[in-house]
């Protein structure tokens, strides 16, 4: 899969979308899985609801929130590759957040539906034609490609695994 280019994406998107160092982003989105499940599996439970400042998010709620915002951008591919002319609603990660209590989840059963998530996203990223990831669509009001939501879902979780690794793991 080539690399989205400026004006596929918002340019909010370059900051995740510059983490992604090469051009086989899906074998890192597997590898991502499995880099999850080992950096959760040393977690003391005590750590599970740590959160390094007060008013931030815990470490659990930062796993939901990378599995929220994966399920949203997942569902704006499927929508811009099966051309619904529909604008997608933007997202606020903040709202969501206050609506879930992800501190009564386990960290296994995270890991696990974010493996899932995961799982789901790449059988349909497998299936897609050159001509689908190019395919446009508009989100928050944002025009944006099918391939630079891929490429966001990646670099996402990389600055998510990358800010889990300084804050919490510390």
């Amino acid at each position: 899969m080539t690399r989205p280019k400026p004006g596929e994406y918002p340019d909010f998107f370059s900051t995740y979308i510059g983490l992604v160092r090469t051009d086989n982003v899906l074998k890192i989105m597997e590898n991502q899985m499995l880099d999850l499940q080992f950096m959760l599996s040393d977690i003391p439970e005590e750590k599970e609801n740590y959160t390094y400042a007060p008013g931030k998010w815990t470490l659990k709620e930062v796993i939901g929130h990378v599995i929220d915002t994966e399920r949203i951008l997942i569902y704006r591919a499927l929508s811009f590759t099966r051309g619904n002319p529909s604008p997608q609603p933007g997202y606020d990660p903040d709202v969501f957040m206050k609506n879930v209590d992800f501190r009564k989840r386990s960290i296994y059963s995270l890991a696990h539906e974010f493996s899932v998530v995961r799982e789901s996203g790449l059988i349909l990223f497998k299936s897609l034609s050159e001509k689908d990831l190019d395919k446009m669509g508009i989100a928050n009001e944002w025009k944006m490609s099918v391939r630079s939501l891929v490429y966001t879902i990646a670099g996402h979780t990389i600055h998510h695994l990358n800010f889990i690794k300084s804050k919490y793991l510390i």
